[in-house]
């Protein structure tokens, strides 16, 4: 062994550590360890919790919770820096209950994790959360939750199911998370598990229907509806059979997440035309809401084509395409004959030309189809778009682009007032040198030299130009 080597020597440290606490008798473990939380006064607290006994856990776990926040709060607010220390507790609490759902002590584990939500989801009032870590730890209480819930099912009997469904709604139901109703519907939707059970079913129900009856009708509430009529849903899809399914998809059709439930249950019984009608009603009920109407319209041109309709998936592919989809323009090709294709591209074109703000689209169609007078007629009109463009049209328009990029980097250059915007400028030219050859550049660099003589910055980075 290499004594200079520092690798050696911490391996050797870490060795020579294990063997000494290996050959301590159990009183001096004991003051080796008393001695460490005296100075170190986390690490007692964390060794308390870690080995506290079965029946104190609960409390032992609230306290190691609000202790990590409050020792993380400045003048009652915690910054960016501090949330993760003030999670510790939280975090430990979570590996602890992690560890009881692999032993198999499930109550425990929903126990315990239900302790970490509220005093965590609180903290969102008071702290900079610009990292997510309060919203990672809330998700991670809820997936063991969930974990512990769904092993515990086959073997819990009634009683000790009802007891954690009461604690777990208990929870859910808490004023703090009327701003967060996320997590609160995710903890409902735990207790959904517990609907076989009668008494369960009906109590939850009735909290659902509760919760329902006091949203309004702002966007967040429709929302808040939106995720209690799902949850409705879930206990009789799980539970009722397709029957009454499909009753309540319909009766809630007035929801989009309803809609699309509904259309898809059309397109697997190939009811083509009721898929048809489904979209226009949605796209009508929807009408303020663009993502929504966009949605309905792409089930309804799925339907057309499972119809074979060509006409309707024509006028409708022609309605996107205008949407800025590109998608539709290579289906919307597909569906003419060939001898009808450049009268149908034409007019295309010619309804794009005649729009103030071209689409993005629009250009993917003139590459795709080749149309240089177009592009350049673009590039004219959109004179900074040539240092992208020029490949699609250079073989064409030679001296056109030419023109073109040294208008734009005269412009360029005028604009210009920092090395910032120079090396900008400078970095046009390299392309323009790409593009037209370095006979062109260098006449444009040598009027810029001469223009710009008494701007020594940007003369400097017009000399790095190779």
């Amino acid at each position: 062994m290499n004594p200079s080597n520092p690798n050696n020597t911490s391996r050797s440290s870490e060795i020579d550590l294990k063997t000494i606490l290996t050959n301590q008798n159990k009183e001096e473990l004991m003051r080796i360890i008393l001695d460490l939380s005296d100075d170190f006064p986390e690490i007692e607290k964390q060794l308390l919790f870690k080995y506290t006994p079965h029946k104190d856990e609960i409390s032992s776990a609230k306290k190691l919770i609000t202790e990590s926040i409050n020792r993380a709060k400045r003048k009652g607010f915690i910054d960016w820096r501090h949330v993760a220390p003030a999670l510790q507790g939280a975090d430990l609490t979570l590996q602890k209950a992690q560890e009881k759902v692999d032993k198999g002590e499930w109550e425990n584990a929903i126990l315990l994790s239900l302790v970490v939500l509220s005093p965590v989801v609180k903290m969102l009032n008071f702290s900079d959360d610009s990292n997510g870590s309060i919203g990672d730890v809330m998700n991670w209480a809820i997936r063991t939750i969930d974990d512990a819930v769904i092993a515990s099912l086959p073997n819990f009997n009634e009683k000790e199911k009802k007891r954690l469904f009461d604690a777990i709604v208990k929870e859910a139901l808490k004023e703090h998370y009327n701003g967060w109703s996320d997590w609160r519907y995710a903890l409902l939707k735990i207790c959904t598990y517990y609907s076989p059970i009668k008494d369960l079913r009906k109590k939850l129900e009735k909290q659902l229907k509760s919760l329902f009856e006091k949203t309004e009708s702002s966007w967040s509430d429709r929302f808040e509806k939106t995720q209690i009529k799902l949850l409705q849903f879930e206990i009789i899809e799980r539970w009722d059979g397709k029957d009454a399914t499909e009753i309540f998809i319909y009766e809630n059709i007035q929801h989009s997440e309803f809609r699309e439930k509904a259309i898809a249950n059309e397109l697997g019984k190939g009811e083509f035309k009721k898929v048809i009608q489904l979209c226009l009603d949605g796209e009508k009920a929807d009408a303020e809401y663009r993502g929504l109407v966009h949605k309905w319209r792409e089930y309804r041109y799925q339907a057309y084509e499972l119809l074979g309709d060509i006409e309707q998936q024509k006028q409708l592919a022609r309605e996107l395409l205008f949407k800025n989809e590109f998608t539709y323009y290579l289906k919307l090709k597909e569906l003419y004959p060939a001898n009808e294709w450049d009268d149908a591209l034409y007019k295309i074109v010619d309804d794009f030309k005649k729009m103030k703000n071209k689409l993005p689209v629009y250009l993917s169609i003139l590459k795709e189809e080749n149309l240089t007078a177009e592009i350049l007629t673009y590039c004219q009109s959109n004179i900074r778009s040539i240092i992208d463009l020029y490949p699609y049209i250079i073989k064409d328009y030679l001296e056109e682009v030419n023109n073109l990029f040294i208008k734009f980097i005269e412009y360029s250059a005028e604009e210009a007032a920092d090395r910032k915007k120079y090396r900008k400028v400078c970095s046009i030219i390299e392309t323009y040198k790409k593009a037209c050859g370095t006979i062109h550049s260098h006449k444009l660099i040598g009027e810029l030299r001469e223009k710009y003589k008494r701007r020594p910055a940007f003369i400097e980075e017009i000399g790095k130009i190779r």
